[in-house]
């Protein structure tokens, strides 16, 4: 009862808080505001929304792909439409149920091929990390390209943090942590691994799959063809996120240090609240606002952006979800 509560829960907050966010930032505007967002609405060139969403659909269909080199290691050879159903079936499991898309991906593929959960989840991971790699590239670069923009505030902030914490403390802490943290891993592991009890049996194996997975991108033969689709993956992101600028004249002069900046707090909303409903949109407009684009174009273009990609990766992943059964034979039976 208490562990579906506390899931129950994981989905209503950051849902309720998406939700009040929407409620609170209408709420706040004015009447001429809210007429000025209509008429971007209704003056938006759709074309550029049109052809984002065609750029988000090829990152996708790119992610489908690459799934399959870091498979071929383990020697698995997925389907690619099973690979791209269970990719649009994870992103449309993410907008309900918050960072279980990865998880379900794989119980969905796993059901009618041959690869077991534990070694599909293992290359997620693997995937997931290099491209947690690649935001982070980017964030350096738009704190980089932003430093004296950032720089004020960023004193302030140091400043505050080692006027409550002394290094000498910091540094006690952090050793503390990683020493306690690592004797748990490491009793941990030496018990699920003598222990024949059958739930630490499964939990032994549960691991090892995930570790074959992860290391599967270093066991890699086409290790350069990964790299160039993880590449075009971000490039038609960022592009997907772009071209919708174009689409308002109050948006179409934003720099390309305002665009890149608003697409990092864009990716941090979708992460912090359940598909970035309500936040998205906030998040946008209040990093343009810092360059000087109007707040009610900045709001009314992170609306579009994010309507168009939900509206996308809900009709494909609900598509996926309908085709997947449809056009594969009977659920193929995988060792665990």
């Amino acid at each position: 009862m208490k562990e579906k509560l506390i899931s129950v829960l994981k989905v209503v907050i950051p849902l309720g808080i998406g939700i009040y966010v929407v409620w609170y930032q209408f709420n706040q505007l004015t009447v001429e505001q809210l007429d000025q967002i209509k008429e971007s609405f209704g003056s938006a060139n759709y074309f550029w929304v049109v052809l984002s969403v065609v750029f988000g659909l090829m990152s996708h269909l790119s992610r489908a792909w690459r799934w399959k080199y870091t498979l071929e290691p383990l020697g698995y050879n997925n389907r690619f439409i099973n690979n791209f159903f269970g990719v649009m079936i994870g992103y449309v499991t993410n907008i309900v149920l918050p960072r279980f898309g990865e998880v379900w991906r794989c119980v969905m593929v796993s059901r009618y091929e041959k690869a077991p959960f534990e070694k599909l989840f293992g290359t997620v991971v693997a995937e997931r990390v290099a491209d947690l790699i690649v935001l982070l590239f980017i964030v350096a670069g738009v704190v980089v390209m932003q430093i004296a923009r950032l720089k004020d505030s960023l004193n302030e902030l140091i400043s505050d943090f080692m006027a409550k914490n002394s290094l000498e403390t910091l540094l006690l802490k952090v050793g503390i942590i990683g020493v306690v943290g690592l004797l748990g891993v490491i009793i941990g592991w030496r018990l699920i691994k003598k222990s024949n009890n059958p739930v630490f049996v499964k939990v032994r194996s549960l691991i090892n799959g995930l570790v074959d997975g992860v290391m599967s991108i270093l066991k890699m033969k086409r290790k350069w063809a990964f790299l160039a689709h993880t590449a075009f993956i971000w490039i038609m992101y960022l592009a997907m996120f772009y071209v919708p600028f174009l689409a308002l004249p109050e948006t179409s002069v934003a720099s390309v240090g305002a665009v890149l900046a608003s697409f990092v707090m864009a990716s941090f909303a979708i992460v912090l609240v359940q598909g970035g409903i309500g936040v998205y949109p906030v998040a946008v407009a209040q990093t343009l606002a810092l360059y000087n684009i109007p707040y009610e174009g900045g709001f009314a273009m992170g609306w579009i952006i994010w309507v168009a990609q939900t509206i996308m990766i809900v009709t494909f992943g609900a598509g996926s979800l309908v085709l997947m059964p449809l056009l594969n034979e009977k659920p193929t039976q995988t060792a665990s």
